[in-house]
């Protein structure tokens, strides 16, 4: 009979814990999660070979440091998969529904072409392809998704800014692009 009695406090346990996990997050939490995050993409395209993996600095197909590029886009997936997590671990509220959207746009954009674009490319410079090759396969892809990149990316960069303005958090400028 005791075991009965515990029953409704288990239920309403385990109902708690449950709503505990879609609670809505602090303003921080969602400005970091949605839009602090998305600076580790702000550099697509031949951008990112070139500025963050040091391309073209270094003898072709030595990588950056002790990683293959292809280790290095590999690493870049896994981290913009986790930040991608992170946000749809968050619940949406009417106030941060759009941030949220933003960063759910920009994260699915850069993983599909990380894994469909950028993956291919870091193969190429890995087996020491032609300069020209790569030259011609990193300008095919930013024709093909800079300027969305861009789009997605200044889109979330002016909510997120006007989402940190409302709630008064304290920014500090980062990379804004100009195509």
């Amino acid at each position: 009979m005791k075991t009965l009695r515990y029953i409704p406090v288990m239920l309403l346990l385990g109902f708690m814990t449950i709503l505990a996990c879609k609670m809505p997050a602090s303003p921080e939490k969602y400005f970091d999660a949605a839009a602090l995050n998305a600076n580790a993409v702000a550099h697509f395209g031949s951008d990112y070979f070139i500025t963050a993996l040091g391309y073209g600095k270094r003898p072709a197909g030595t990588g950056p440091g002790e990683f293959s590029y292809e280790q290095q886009v590999g690493f870049a997936i896994q981290r913009v998969q986790k930040y991608m997590e992170n946000v749809e671990g968050l619940m949406a509220t009417n106030d941060s529904k759009a941030l949220l959207d933003a960063s759910k746009d920009l994260f699915s954009f850069t993983l599909e072409s990380y894994n469909k674009d950028h993956l291919p490319i870091a193969r190429l410079i890995d087996r020491k392809a032609p300069e020209e090759e790569v030259a011609k396969a990193m300008e095919a892809l930013d024709k093909k998704s800079y300027e969305t990149f861009l789009v997605k990316y200044d889109k979330l960069y002016n909510i997120g800014t006007q989402y940190a303005k409302e709630h008064g958090i304290r920014l500090a400028e980062g990379p804004k692009f100009n195509p």
